[in-house]
Parts: C-alpha cells; sequence; structure tokens
C-alpha cells in the first residue's frame, strides 16, 4: 500500500464539531479508516479547548495513530486559510511502508539546553526526516513575553546528535499576542515541551526557505546581551543604533534583524539569513527584546521587510519541480504570523502563492507559527519572518 495523507480544516466555534470535521475530512481524502491511519498532525488556535480537540480527533483516527501538534495562530490548507479565530487543521498519514516515530521531552521552562539534549537522545540513531516542535512563550507579562529561546533547545539536540537529520520544525504558541500554548502527544495534553516527529524508511522531505527580506544597514556588532535582551551594537545602547536607523517611538515587532552565514562581502544571497525578530522594547535599559539568543561578536544587520509574491511563487513551483518522478505524498507549510496580510500590511495573503504552486498535486498543512527552524547555510537555525515549505515524497 503506497503512502498517502489527508487534511482537513474547519472554523466552528465549538471545539468538539471543529475537531470532528477536520479529522473526518482528513481521513476521507487519505481514504483511510481508524485502523489504516498512522499519523494525526493537529493544530488549533487558543480559542479551541485542546482536551476536547484531543479527545474528538482520537475517537475519529483510532487507536493506532500517533497523534502530535499544538497551538497556533492559524492555519493552511489547498483551498483555505485563516487566523486570529476558530481554526483547526488536520494532516492524517495512512501508509504500510513508513515508520512513524514520536518523541517528547519536557521541562522546557525551566531548561532548554538539557531538554535539547535528552529529544537528541531519542533521534541520535536515525537520520530521518523530522519536524521538530516546542512551545515558544515560557510566560506572557506586562512588559512583553518571556520566550523559550530556541537556540539553546538547539544547541542541545546537537550535543546529542552527530549529525542533524534532515529537519525543518516550528515555535508553537497560543496566538499573536504571544500567549502561553499548548502541545499534542498522543493523548496527553502538554505544555513547556519539544516534540520530534520523525518518518522512517524510503520518505525523502525537500525543504524551501522564504524570507523576501533585504539589508537595510551595514554590519552592525553585537557586544553587549542578557539572555534575549540585546543591550548593545558597536558598543551603544541598541535601542539608540536602531532609533538613528528607523527613528524613534519604536514598536515591537517593527524590527528584524539578519545574521549572514554565507559570504559577508558577496552577493547577497537570501538562503544564508537567519532573521531574527524583535518581540518587545525595553526603555529602561535601551534595549531590544530579541526571539533568539544573539551573542558578543555577532555582526547582524537590520533588515528590510517586502514580501515579493512572485518570488515566493517562484521559489515554490522549484520546489515542486524538485520532486518531480517521485511520488509527493504532503507538503507542510510553516509560515511566521507576521507574514499574514494584517500583520505584514499587504493587501493579499503571501500563503496563496504557496496554494497556487502546490495546487492538487498533494494535500496542504500549513501552520502560521512564532518562529520557525530551518537549516541556513548548511547548519539548523531558528528563525523569523520567514516560510518554511516542506514536500515528503517516496519512490
Amino acid at each position: 500500500m503506497e503512502t498517502a495523507a489527508g487534511v482537513g480544516y474547519s472554523e466552528h466555534p465549538d471545539s468538539e464539531t471543529a475537531a470532528h470535521a477536520a479529522a473526518r475530512a482528513a481521513l476521507d481524502q487519505a481514504r483511510a479508516d481508524t485502523d489504516g491511519c498512522a499519523l494525526a498532525l493537529v493544530f488549533t488556535t487558543a480559542r479551541h479547548d485542546p482536551e476536547r480537540v484531543l479527545a474528538t480527533v482520537r475517537r475519529v483516527v483510532g487507536r493506532r495513530a500517533r497523534i502530535v501538534g499544538g497551538g497556533t495562530a492559524g492555519v493552511i490548507t489547498n483551498q483555505r486559510l485563516g487566523y486570529e479565530g476558530w481554526q483547526v487543521g488536520v494532516a492524517v498519514l495512512r501508509t504500510s511502508s513508513l515508520e512513524v516515530q514520536a518523541f517528547i521531552a519536557p521541562g522546557l521552562g525551566d531548561d532548554e539546553q538539557q531538554v535539547g539534549r535528552a529529544l537528541g537522545a531519542q533521534l541520535r540513531r536515525t537520520g530521518a526526516p523530522t519536524v521538530l516542535m516546542y512551545e515558544s512563550v515560557k510566560a506572557s507579562t506586562p512588559h512583553g513575553p518571556r520566550l523559550n529561546m530556541g537556540t539553546p533547545l538547539l544547541a542541545g539536540m546537537k550535543a546529542a546528535l552527530a549529525t542533524w537529520p534532515p529537519l525543518v520544525g516550528l515555535a508553537l504558541h497560543g496566538d499573536p499576542q504571544w500567549k502561553p500554548g499548548f502541545q499534542y502527544f498522543d493523548d496527553r495534553v502538554v505544555s513547556q515541551s519539544a516534540l520530534a516527529l520523525q518518518l522512517s524508511g524510503p520518505v525523502r522531505m525537500d525543504t524551501v526557505t522564504i524570507t523576501n527580506l533585504r539589508p537595510m544597514s551595514t554590519y552592525r556588532e553585537v557586544t553587549r546581551v542578557d539572555g534575549a535582551a540585546l543591550l548593545e551594537l558597536d558598543g551603544r545602547p541598541a535601542l539608540d543604533v536602531i532609533e538613528e536607523l528607523v527613528g524613534p517611538e519604536l514598536p515591537p515587532l517593527s524590527v528584524t534583524l539578519g545574521v549572514n552565514h554565507g559570504d559577508r562581502f558577496g552577493d547577497f544571497r537570501e538562503d544564508d539569513y537567519a532573521i531574527h525578530l524583535c518581540v518587545a522594547v525595553d526603555r529602561a535599559r535601551r534595549a531590544l527584546v530579541v526571539d533568539h539568543q544573539l551573542a558578543p561578536g555577532m555582526a547582524v544587520q537590520l533588515m528590510r521587510r517586502h514580501l515579493d509574491f512572485a518570488d515566493i511563487r517562484r521559489r515554490a513551483d522549484e520546489l515542486v519541480a524538485r520532486v518531480r518522478g517521485r511520488k509527493a505524498f504532503l507538503a507542510l507549510y510553516i509560515d511566521c504570523a507576521g507574514r499574514a496580510s494584517v500583520y505584514a500590511g499587504t493587501d493579499r495573503e503571501e500563503a496563496e502563492e504557496i496554494q497556487a504552486a502546490i495546487g492538487g498535486r498533494m494535500p496542504l498543512l500549513g501552520m502560521y507559527s512564532g518562529g520557525e527552524i530551518a537549516q541556513v547555510a548548511g547548519a539548523v537555525q531558528r528563525l523569523s519572518n520567514a516560510g518554511v515549505l516542506s514536500i515528503f515524497s517516496e519512490p
């Protein structure tokens, strides 16, 4: 039996009704029954009751299926997309040729790096395509969110792994207001955990990362940090430096920093840049709170946001062409919530270009995330303001 996937979507405000509709539609598209379903990926906004969603999905997909997922700002499928509402997205997989494995490591709010080591130790025996998911928010405070940065998590994983498997990932979150979220793992709703889904067997994951950001400043050296707080650039208060570039009264989420992991003096290559977002301003210390743990000595550039719809479509089309001759059974799109039109200030949704590129070739499930993970210049990086499109295929 060849591998097949299906995707379902609902915006019904009742959690059980929405979960049932989405899971049932996914099963029907995959032509799977409850005995043949091996995996259910489940993503829901913070408006839904996660316990009711999980119990309902389990009833629909049967006892055999692994269930993984969590909170998201919104959902994208082949023909639907929505955010800031009652969205539920479910993808299911039926297969006799692939092995589905899921792993979890709790305690993320206490020690990210140790959680990374624990999760990496579970993965180290395989090079199978991997989807990493972790809770991005420790807590919401009047001064901004306290985040799980992702960087220590990846450092811990790398310490436990001989080499990285093919890997993409996302930071789960409750909503765009940085409400703490939740994770689905089999029959449990958990929090402050990192999850990993692996598909083993004759499967390949092809990926493209799209940011559509360009440098708008020269390189500035990080000279002092305090955890997530970027205190100084070039030996000066970081907020002073940034305000000279973009003006005073700086709103959070308007500053994006890029780290070039390629040739600093060569031609610009989008694929070489890791992108990091300012999530709050600490005016008392004249600092920026960044969703990435920067280190002294790093060179950063202020980046200019510009969603190039033609480029998004071109790069997605190139990825689709890369898997021709293989059986593509599922596309995943991990999309920064900041790329949605309401936040990006565009007159249409960039995810529509992904929908157009995928078309009816395979089921598509997309999630609006609080952070993205992908390989940049050969290393796995925690990103912001990125769209990470992956296609899973078999011979």
